[in-house]
Formats: C-alpha cells, structure tokens, sequence
C-alpha cells in the first residue's frame, strides 16, 4: 500500500513543479500619461534610452526602439470579478508592419502587496481544431490544446473559476512604442513601453500608459542580488521620468480593468449597448401614443 502512495504522491510533486514553473514573475511600474505629454514623453525616452550607449543606475546599458500594434481580446466571469480583482486573462495578436508576429493566451494574477510583482502565465495557441470537442466551440478555449487547457484550468483554481465560465468582455487595440534595454554583455534587462490604448468598439474610449517593465525571464531566475540591481534600474528610470514630466502617475491597474471602468462609466457606451431596449421603448410609446389618440378622436 506504501509504494502506490509514494507513486501517487511523486507524480503530484512533479505535477505541482511543472505548474509552479510555468509562471514568469513580472515586476513593472505602470504609469499613466496625461494625453498633452504623450508625443513629448516618447521623444524624451527616445532620446534618454533608445541610445546605442548610456549609463545609468551604475550600468553600461543600450537601447533600441520598436513599434508595434496588439489587438486582445479579454476574458471575465459574468460578474466582471477578474477586473475586481485585477486578474487579466487576455488573447492577443502582435503585428508589425502590418504582419502577424504571434498569438498567445496570457493570465496575469493579483499585483504583490507592493503592487509592482505580478505572475504571468502564458499558454502558446494551437492552430489544431476538432470540430467535435465542445471546448473548440468555446471563444477561448478553442485556441487552447488540450494540455494547456487542463494548465489553464489548474491556475484558475485558486479563483475559483470553471474555465467554461469564462466569457468575452472587451476587445482593445493598442499602439506599442517600447524600447529594448540590454546591458554590456547584450543580455535583456527591461523595457520601456509607451502604449496608446483604443477600446475596438463605439465609443472608442482610449487612454496611454508607459510601462517600466524588467526583463520576466531574468527577473524570475535571478538571486536577490541581481533581482536589487534590477529593481533599482527601474526605479531610477522612474525617477528620472516623474522629474521632467510631473503629471506622470503610478496606476497599476491593469489595462482591461482600466478600460473597462471607462466603458462601464461611460453614458455613451451605456445608450449604445441598450440601443435595443431603448428602440423598444420608443416604439411602445408611439404605439401607446397612437392608441390613445385614435381613442379619442
């Protein structure tokens, strides 16, 4: 009886590993830009950090400058608690220069205490479909293979969250301008990311935002040393940042929460998603109006 026990509880050891593993710890500081400081902060961060050499923070660093674009699409529960929580679980296609680069799935959990440290685990898109799966029916899971929606299904646990559950919320555009920081040695340490955020839909709420992100991979191997000589590059990026752009604010909050709290405010898209109901409402009065009228006449 002992040794199908040992057996049972290896493979959940090696199981619990695989999952465990399969996250990157992502440290970012998310910054929100006032819309008149968009154009002037790029070219500041172009000029200060998109350059062949600099130093800064105690390190010899480069930086090169790209643009691309993403389109996401984002998943929620029926009572929208992923944006509560600030849980992201998002599709997402990445273009450049109008050619699709890459799919993936992405779930982002809860920020840390310090709302800077967040795990993202990410589930590459199977182009396989079976026609007889019902999960292939599904607005999310059909990009899954079976074995990351199983992966899928064992993180949204702790959320208590049926992957089935999950439902379409918002689609978003975005136009990313992000500059590769590496060191001396040529090895990623972070990024500077200026994204210009559109909601793909009437009314077209949009807002920009400018991410200070460390390299994932690095940031998750490295020992506590090199994890501070990371952190403090960030912050001096940061600091060096809010000083010649004042209005520049810390918001960690995620970009689907963000833009969802616009929508669900918003008067606009309120009228446009009951355009029916309020048609229907119209009609019934007209009609009302007419009845009575013919009444008395």
């Amino acid at each position: 009886m002992i040794k199908p026990l040992l057996i049972l509880g290896t493979c959940l050891l090696v199981t619990h590993t695989f999952f465990a593993q399969a996250g990157r710890l992502e440290s970012e500081y998310k910054l929100d830009v006032h819309p008149e400081d968009v154009s002037a902060l790029w070219t500041f961060a172009q000029s200060e950090y998109g350059q062949s050499q600099f130093d800064l923070a105690g390190l010899q660093l480069n930086g090169q400058a790209s643009t691309e674009v993403f389109i996401d699409k984002y998943f929620d529960v029926s009572d929208g608690s992923f944006a509560d929580g600030e849980i992201s679980l998002r599709h997402r296609k990445r273009f450049k220069d109008g050619q699709l680069l890459k799919q993936l799935i992405q779930l982002k959990t809860p920020y840390s205490e310090d709302k800077v440290i967040r795990n993202e685990i990410k589930f590459e898109v199977s182009e396989s479909k079976n026609i007889n799966d019902s999960s292939q029916r599904h607005d999310l899971l059909k990009y899954l293979k079976s074995s990351d929606a199983d992966r899928l299904a064992y993180h949204l646990v702790p959320l208590k969250v049926r992957p089935e559950a999950l439902e379409f919320s918002l689609k978003l555009k975005q136009t990313r301008k992000r500059i590769y920081i590496s060191d001396h040695t040529g090895a990623s340490i972070a990024t500077i990311t200026l994204d210009e955020v559109n909601l793909a839909r009437f009314p077209f709420n949009h807002y920009a935002e400018m991410e200070l992100e460390l390299n994932e991979i690095r940031y998750t191997q490295a020992d506590a040393e090199e994890r501070k000589k990371m952190t403090d590059l960030n912050e001096a990026i940061k600091t060096q940042l809010s000083n010649n752009f004042p209005r520049l604010k810390v918001d960690q909050r995620s970009k689907y929460r963000k833009m969802k709290l616009l929508v669900d405010n918003s008067v606009a898209a309120t009228t446009y998603d009951n355009l029916a109901w309020i048609f229907f409402g119209i009609i019934t009065l007209l009609a009302a109006f007419f009845f009575i009228k013919d009444q008395w006449l």
